[in-house]
């Protein structure tokens, strides 16, 4: 009796890939956003996290989490909790659209909120570079500051940034600038700033002069910190950005003060706390200390109380015989 075997070669070990990624998002998505699908969906049933994804495919961890972030907008996973899951096939096969929230009118008048915006197919791209001389200029300042063929899914977001959010297509040129400066160029994050924006009022040349300064303190602010604590080189969380802006620019600590409080900070936690370094440096602000010498000087004063606390009870106890030992029991 002979044995037979086919023998696909590469073929032999394959994984499934959904329909809806080749009929709706092979045109669309960025090179970045298929290769970490595909990564992942090869790692089906592993616990991975985006340092994982970044090393094994030399990735920023940022720009995979803007890239999970795109495929779980767009219904082809769902998130629940750390995991990550096929959304159902009639969620892929479904356009996803949500609708903006209904809040009270205000002064000024700002765009809708949306979580995320519908992005126009390939017809009205087209039909809005032929019609409007600013989209025009918004693809090629895009190309010049990228550095790259935009993909036609930041073009469908570029043009859903002029259309839905009414921001004007040099606002959206600064905000493409910003995005390179700081080295996060992925469409989730350029959409999240932008909306952001939007949403803030920043719809103007002047405004965004404004925010870009805004951030430039942020970011300079967290690197102050980040030096005086030592820390390896991160993007920090929103709460620590905001932190770091309230101790450097809002209390005016110098580098000096921040390394002093992260000290008293490691010295309790073992660890850099954002939270925990703010109950130092807040008590510091409110007593007025702006020297590291006046800090010292009030753990001496404490100190000093302290050694002459234990002295008083000793000697106390001393004449009370306390430590006396009787000749016998």
């Amino acid at each position: 009796m002979m044995g037979y075997q086919i023998d696909l070669g590469a073929w032999n070990s394959v994984f499934a890939v959904p329909c809806a990624l080749v009929d709706r998002h092979l045109r669309l998505a960025e090179k970045e956003q298929l290769q970490v699908l595909l990564w992942a969906l090869r790692h089906a049933g592993e616990a991975f996290d985006e340092k994982t994804v970044s090393d094994a495919l030399r990735l920023h961890p940022d720009t995979v989490l803007d890239a999970l972030d795109y495929w779980t907008q767009n219904g082809l996973l769902r998130r629940s909790g750390d995991t990550l899951s096929p959304a159902p096939e009639k969620e892929m096969n479904a356009p996803v659209i949500v609708q903006p929230e209904k809040q009270p009118p205000k002064e000024p008048v700002l765009p809708p909120r949306q979580d995320r915006m519908v992005r126009p197919d390939s017809l009205h791209l087209a039909a809005r570079m032929k019609e409007s001389e600013s989209i025009r200029y918004l693809m090629q300042e895009a190309e010049l500051t990228l550095g790259k063929t935009i993909s036609p899914a930041l073009s469908a977001i570029l043009v859903s940034l002029c259309d839905d959010y009414g921001l004007p297509a040099e606002v959206i040129a600064m905000i493409l600038h910003y995005c390179k400066d700081v080295g996060k160029t992925g469409t989730a994050y350029i959409e999240s700033v932008a909306r952001d924006w939007a949403q803030s009022g920043v719809l103007t040349l002047e405004a965004a002069e404004e925010k870009l300064q805004e951030l430039s303190e942020r970011r300079l602010a967290w690197t102050k910190v980040s030096s005086a604590a030592g820390l390896p080189r991160r993007s920090p969380t929103k709460k620590e950005e905001e932190a770091a802006f309230r101790w450097i620019r809002e209390w005016g600590f110098s580098q000096e003060m921040i390394s002093a409080a992260y000290e008293r900070c490691a010295d309790h936690t073992g660890k850099f706390s954002a939270s925990y370094l703010n109950k130092i440096l807040e008590r510091w602000h409110k007593q007025g200390f702006t020297q590291v010498s006046q800090v010292e000087e009030e753990e001496r004063q404490k100190q000093n109380k302290q050694d002459s606390s234990k002295s008083y009870d000793i000697d106390e106890l001393s004449r009370l015989s306390f430590f006396d030992v009787p000749d016998k029991l």
